[in-house]
């Protein structure tokens, strides 16, 4: 299956709605930020221009009052001097004259924005300089007749000074209404521009809030991401790890079953298996038990790694639970810790696994695989799936050698009497001569017939001449060596070939032979039949022959002298 990496989990809904509007918004916080720039410039100018013109009535109403406080100093002083004639209060007018002349002059200059204002201030700059010239009057009226009382009390009276008074208050009076209401009108440009910055800084301020949480939410996305397909990266190369390692498996394992059916025996398929393990499990250990024919005990017959908890060499089926259920049996942290009785008990399978796979084939059981090894990265269950692989193609193996093996025996073997048939004997006869001819040593072929054979037949009937053969079959098996090689050769004749042994050897035993089976009896059909005697004919290598067609034609020959003789008895070539 193709491996897909985790996409994540969406985008939440608000982040998806707002993503659209993300540069508007930047672009409106900007713009908010750009507007509250130029009216905080703009509003600054305006206060600049508002406390200037507050500035400027503060300073018109200065003006008025000084020019006022000036005119009556002068006047104060023109009089006292009028009164007294002193020099100080002359001095005194002289000097705060000046004073009254600048405050009308700036009084005008500050007034030219308002041209009524500026009227007033005009008119009453005329009636200061008229005081004035009523004040020099008075102070050089000094020989004038009257007393000084009556000249200041006439100057009271016809004076501009009430005039003045009247219209600096005017003045005065309509100053202050304009600083009011300029004052009134910087308050509000003020309470504009604040609540203009305000709001034209909190909503950047939101706005940008909302960009900062959704760009941080999505940070926060991202480094999530990020560290799921680094993750994923991860996994994929573990993945692609075990990929290689699982193709690398099955390379082993295709070479493997190749190799295993071209096994010649049982030894040889094991051997393979070993090395197929070891190549596959290089951290485990276990070994092969084969079952005995009669299915109550089985040897171990291999073994392969170092065992992580070691096995009994010989064991009892009712000591494996895979032998007892006929399924594999395994035991780790995941699977429990049943331990079978073939393992060593003292030993804890903490951190330990095993695994028992009969060997089964065809409803046959033919045997037991056990592995063990210490657990690690959880990799057992792949472990449990190679060695349970192994195990059936080794079980196929083993029940395909035993088959070939019987089917090999049954081929060269004679069905009815047990013993080798005449093809083994034209296949095995060249080589032990061979043999013996590079040792040096002798070998003695020995041909036999049952006497009088047909007429036993004919007596009895072709199921007790079988039954008859097989029995000196069985007799004739149980007299040869286990070098020896015993055949039917065809009918009732036999062949039996003698390795390593000489012309007077080979006379004793064929004497021993033929005593043996002349008094062999068989019973068929509830009666006892028999026994029959034989004729042997012999001939010994090198005397008689030095190829297997001159030795089997000399015996035959010694045969049919023998039986020429008078039957039962042995004659040499």
């Amino acid at each position: 299956m193709a491996w897909h990496p985790d996409p994540g989990p969406p985008l939440p809904d608000t982040l998806t709605r707002l993503r659209p509007y993300r540069y508007p918004s930047m672009a409106l916080a900007a713009g908010l930020l750009l507007a509250v720039g130029v009216a905080m410039v703009w509003g600054i100018a305006e206060l600049k221009r508002g406390i200037t013109w507050v500035d400027h009535s503060y300073r018109v109403i200065s003006e008025i009052d000084g020019g006022q406080v000036a005119l009556l100093k002068s006047e104060s002083a023109a009089r006292g001097y009028r009164r007294t004639g002193a020099a100080a209060q002359q001095a005194d007018y002289l000097l705060i004259v000046p004073q009254v002349l600048e405050h009308p002059d700036n009084l005008v200059r500050l007034t030219d924005d308002n041209p009524e204002q500026n009227e007033r201030a005009r008119r009453w700059r005329d009636l200061v300089h008229t005081r004035l010239g009523e004040l020099e009057r008075l102070m050089d009226d000094t020989q004038a007749t009257g007393t000084a009382d009556e000249a200041i009390n006439r100057d009271v009276r016809f004076s501009r000074m009430r005039r003045a008074s009247t219209l600096a208050n005017e003045m005065r009076v309509v100053e202050r209404k304009l600083l009011v209401q300029r004052r009134a009108t910087t308050d509000q440009r003020a309470t504009q521009l604040t609540m203009f910055v305000v709001l034209g800084t909190a909503i950047p301020v939101v706005l940008l809030g909302l960009l900062l949480t959704g760009l941080l939410r999505e940070n926060g996305r991202a480094r999530k991401l990020e560290r799921e397909a680094r993750s994923a990266m991860r996994e994929l190369e573990a993945s692609l790890a075990q990929r290689d390692r699982l193709s690398e498996q099955r390379r082993i394992l295709g070479i493997y079953a190749g190799m295993l059916q071209s096994a010649e025996d049982v030894t040889e398929a094991f051997s393979l298996t070993v090395e197929t393990l070891e190549k596959l499990l290089p951290q485990a250990g276990g070994r092969f038990y084969t079952l005995h024919p009669s299915a109550d005990i089985a040897d171990t017959a291999a073994r392969f790694g170092t065992e992580a908890i070691a096995s009994a060499d010989v064991l009892a089926p009712n000591q494996c639970w895979a032998l007892r259920r006929g399924q594999p049996h395994r035991t780790d942290d995941e699977h429990g810790h049943i331990k079978c009785q073939h393992l060593d008990q003292a030993v804890p399978l903490a951190g330990i696994w095993t695994l028992c796979v009969p060997l089964i084939a065809h409803g046959t059981s033919l045997g037991m695989l056990h592995v063990s090894a210490h657990e690690r990265d959880g990799t057992a269950n792949n472990d449990t799936t190679l060695v349970e692989a192994i195990a059936e193609q080794l079980s196929l193996a083993i029940a395909n050698l035993h088959l070939r093996e019987t089917l090999r025996l049954q081929s060269l073997r004679d069905p009815l009497t047990g013993l080798f048939n005449r093809r083994y004997l034209e296949e095995n006869l060249n080589r032990e001569l061979q043999r013996c001819a590079r040792r040096g040593l002798p070998l003695t072929v020995m041909m036999l017939d049952v006497d009088h054979f047909k007429s036993f037949n004919d007596e009895y009937g072709h199921a007790a001449g079988d039954a008859l053969l097989s029995q000196i079959g069985q007799t004739l098996g149980s007299l040869v060596r286990e070098e020896d090689i015993a055949c039917r050769y065809g009918g009732e004749e036999f062949t039996v070939v003698l390795p390593e042994a000489g012309a007077g050897e080979a006379a004793l035993r064929a004497e021993g032979i033929r005593s043996e089976i002349g008094s062999t009896t068989v019973t068929h059909l509830r009666s006892t039949l028999g026994p029959r005697t034989i004729s042997i004919g012999v001939a010994t290598f090198p005397a008689d022959g030095d190829t297997p067609a001159q030795l089997l034609a000399k015996a035959d020959r010694a045969l049919y002298e023998a039986k020429a003789q008078g039957r039962d008895r042995v004659v040499s070539a």
